[in-house]
């Protein structure tokens, strides 16, 4: 199946994506692709087709709920923009979303389309998040059943500018960006804590697996950076983890129970980085919010602000970071009112910022207040000895999200996997293994044929047939020995190299480890 259009990613603020020009969002087996040839043969009840299916989202696997969900939430972000479904396999358990110019857009369906509240009770309810939509006047339009029982919220409620000050205690707003066509503002109620999908017992040292004597150093700083109250600052380079480990730090430290907030300088816009770190007031600037903002040190006031690619932020606001590292207060824009911070500052770059300061291009007296503590994460091709442990772990991560496909990594996958420079470190390692996962979705085992193409040419190696790669299987056997010796249980060991207990019984049985 040939595409001549380039892919195009929509991103999406809940960390999800979806394609949004012309080709097969993911398929399991060629039997699930259809040709652009029969796309006119696809009925034009489209919508009418999603709402169903979500409103029957008990049936569906968590993959193919978050697919019909994109496909929805692209329709209230642009309604122009034609979506079309492929069906839900009853067999396969796949599916795949499509989009194409040549299908009629959505306005076009003969079938009447749902009310939008009953569109987002559906997704919210299954989801189980906590879903708002509020009107340019701060009245709620909808609430679903978890925010109105967790927050009081009933429809038609006029939220006072102090709000979520009084009521998102270790929460925040997080908005959707539905586009400028929509008379309504829709909003996540997020944990300040768990921004992402685990939980935050998931963000302790126990859960960061290395095998490296170089990690395992840094890690050692790092645990005594959680047990002080001094800031410290990241080196690394992009995907190595960095977020990782400033979520661990603050897990283990005596802010645990207080807020993790994670700023990325680089990602936001250079005008908008002073009112999103400090706030502002109504009136500041041209289109200031009613009732203004806190800002990010107030949010995180009494727990941790991560500070991610400070090396990107101008002199101007080094200026004014140093003022609140100095004087441990924050004045909002277009405000004289100092506010008292008790925060803890971890900052990370990945650049040289010792060169930088070298160069004028970075504060020295900031970099001495931000540097109090240095931990330096090193890259994935300075650790090959963690690429087998974390590919197990991404492995065993997507199997269980799925509930099948395939459980194991043959050798010589694992052999190309050694054999990569991996500029994108786990982020790259970990967005491979799921190519790979997805396109062996039907197998039980990862092989060198799930890898890039590319990859197998440039490495020059073969699916093996018969005996396993001897350097790479001793590897393996003498990682699990080491881990088995080190651990006090057979769970403690599986937890550590991060793999079931069960998959570290077979491979204690093929390595004839007793």
């Amino acid at each position: 199946m040939s595409h001549d259009r380039t892919n195009k990613l929509l991103p999406r603020k809940d960390a999800r994506t979806i394609f949004e020009a012309g080709i097969l969002l993911s398929s399991f087996d060629s039997s699930s692709v259809i040709e652009r040839s029969h796309h006119r043969a696809i009925p034009h009840a489209v919508f009418h087709s999603l709402y169903q299916q979500l409103q029957a989202s008990a049936n569906l696997s968590p993959y193919e709920f978050s697919l019909i969900r994109d496909a929805l939430i692209h329709l209230l972000q642009n309604s122009s923009l034609p979506l079309l479904p492929l069906s839900l396999s009853t067999t396969r358990r796949s599916s795949a979303l499509q989009t194409d110019p040549i299908v009629p857009a959505f306005r076009h369906t003969s079938h009447s389309v749902p009310n939008w509240k009953s569109l987002l009770f559906a997704w919210a309810e299954y989801s189980q998040e906590y879903l708002i939509a509020l009107s340019d006047e701060r009245v709620v339009l909808f609430a679903n059943k978890r925010a109105q029982e967790r927050f009081s919220l009933v429809e038609g409620l006029v939220l006072e500018s102090d709000w979520e000050q009084d009521r998102l205690t270790n929460c925040f707003l997080e908005e959707l960006d539905l586009g400028e066509k929509t008379w309504y503002r829709l909003f996540f109620i997020r944990p300040c804590t768990s921004a992402l999908s685990k939980t935050a017992s998931s963000y302790s040292f126990s859960e960061i697996h290395t095998n490296s004597p170089l990690y395992h150093d840094q890690l050692h700083t790092a645990r005594i950076a959680a047990q002080s109250l001094s800031n410290t600052l990241l080196l690394g380079e992009t995907g190595c983890g960095k977020e990782v480990l400033a979520r661990a730090i603050h897990s283990s430290s005596s802010r645990k129970d207080g807020p993790f907030l994670a700023v990325n300088i680089a990602a936001l816009p250079r005008e908008l980085i002073a009112s999103e770190l400090f706030g502002y007031t109504e009136g500041a600037f041209t289109g200031a919010k009613k009732g203004g903002q806190p800002g990010k040190f107030e949010a995180a006031n009494g727990g941790t602000l991560f500070l991610d690619e400070i090396g990107e932020m101008s002199m101007e606001l080094q200026v004014l970071l140093l003022r609140v590292l100095e004087e441990r207060k924050v004045t909002r824009l277009g405000s004289h009112e100092e506010k008292s911070l008790d925060i803890r500052i971890i900052a990370a770059t990945n650049r040289s910022i010792e060169e930088e300061v070298r160069n004028g291009q970075f504060r020295a007296d900031l970099y001495y207040r931000l540097n109090v503590l240095q931990i330096r994460i090193p890259p994935l091709r300075e650790r090959k000895e963690d690429i087998a442990t974390l590919a197990d772990e991404f492995l065993q991560q997507l199997h269980t999200q799925y509930a099948c496909g395939p459980t194991g990594i043959c050798e010589s996958a694992l052999a190309i996997l050694q054999q990569h420079s991996w500029p994108g470190n786990i982020r790259e390692l970990r967005n491979i293994i799921e190519r790979a996962f997805l396109h062996a979705y039907s197998d039980s085992w990862l092989t060198s044929h799930h890898l890039p193409s590319e990859w197998q040419q440039q490495y020059g190696l073969q699916e093996a047939s018969g005996e396993p790669l001897p350097l790479l299987r001793e590897l393996e056997r003498q990682t699990i020995q080491q881990a088995i010796t080190q651990a006090p249980s057979i769970s403690a060991a599986a937890k550590k190299l991060g793999i079931a207990r069960s998959t570290l019984y077979r491979k204690m049985e093929e390595l004839g480890i007793g």
